[in-house]
């Protein structure tokens, strides 16, 4: 089970060297939207649509330069309307729509062939919504035929099947999947070097382990271990894997910090030392809670970890009435 202290790390990296970090999860819409799809709301067709887009603009590129057009995407896709993109002409995607991104540097050299194969998704849901009722069902009924894992629908929707979306790999389904409200990790290279430098998941080959290079995700269970790594630092810190997931590309992408593996494996190395002295605490309460002073001891281990949240750099408490039991 992966310790709470990985997360600890991971934020308290973040809350010193990337002040606004918790913003910019905010702005990705994707915890909000976990939270919404929990307590319920369904998503439009065109809602929908809005999700796959923004997840196949992520690919290939630098998400800055799609933050910075984001704002006069509506515009550009028919305010979302995801009948009026599957009836688009092939013309119009290279001769109005990718224009468009590359004048705006915010182009990818796969962008043109992705937005291609999105009319087919498009047509494709459009045909579904005419006979299920929504488009959004494609993805519900997906993930309950996946007994309700998000993770084995991302594989579904990005490998060869019945179920196989065009412009969609595993990582982009996931993504996808991300918009739409389902709590999964994106099985990018982000992620993969993340994981691995973590020592989370290890992979037999791995070029560039010393540089920024991720180790090849080349098959589902590859993928699925990907994920999962993700999934099991969200629930140690019982927090949305969404959450831990963009929180993980931002201290990877080059608009975040952009860390190295070997500073990523300095991070797992921090929660392994900080885990070692959890453990000791938590050994001399356990000590303390044996003598019959009980109350004096309480209240010295009461100021002990008052005093050592204090002098904390980072605003996150390294011992957080929440994980009292758990990880102190």
């Amino acid at each position: 089970m992966t310790s709470p202290t990985l997360w600890r790390s991971i934020e308290s990296r973040l809350d010193t060297s990337l002040k606004d970090w918790r913003g910019r999860v905010d702005s990705f819409d994707q915890v909000a939207a976990v939270e919404a799809r929990a307590a319920g709301r369904a998503w439009s067709d065109d809602d929908t649509f809005r999700g796959l887009l923004l997840a196949v603009l992520s690919n290939n590129t630098d998400w800055s330069k799609i933050e910075r057009v984001q704002p006069d995407l509506a515009k550009l896709f028919s305010d979302f309307s995801l009948n009026s993109y599957a009836e688009l002409p092939a013309c119009e995607v290279s001769d109005r729509i990718l224009p468009w991104f590359l004048e705006r540097k915010a182009g990818s050299v796969s962008l043109e062939r992705d937005l291609l194969n999105l009319t087919e998704t498009a047509r494709l849901l459009t045909e579904h919504s005419r006979v299920h009722g929504t488009a959004e069902s494609y993805f519900t009924s997906l993930v309950r035929r996946a007994d309700g894992d998000p993770k084995q629908a991302a594989l579904l929707l990005g490998s060869r099947g019945e179920y196989k979306l065009p412009a969609f790999g595993v990582a982009l389904a996931a993504e996808a999947l991300k918009n739409l409200g389902f709590d999964v990790a994106k099985p990018d290279r982000h992620v993969a070097r993340a994981v691995a430098s973590f020592g989370l998941v290890h992979f037999r080959t791995w070029p560039g382990r010393d540089a920024r290079t991720a180790p090849p995700l080349s098959s589902g269970k590859s993928y699925l271990a990907a994920m999962r790594a993700v999934q099991d630092i969200a629930s140690a810190a019982g927090l949305p894997v969404v959450m831990v997931d963009n929180a993980i590309w931002l201290l990877c992408a080059k608009s975040g910090l952009y860390l190295t593996n070997p500073e990523l494996g300095e991070l797992a190395r921090e929660s392994a030392t900080a885990t070692g002295r959890a453990e000791a605490v938590g050994a001399l309460i356990e000590s303390w809670a044996a003598i019959r002073d009980g109350g004096e001891q309480r209240e010295t281990v009461d100021c002990l970890t008052e005093g050592l949240d204090r002098e904390r750099l980072s605003v996150r408490k390294l011992f957080p009435a929440a994980l009292k039991g758990r990880s102190w």
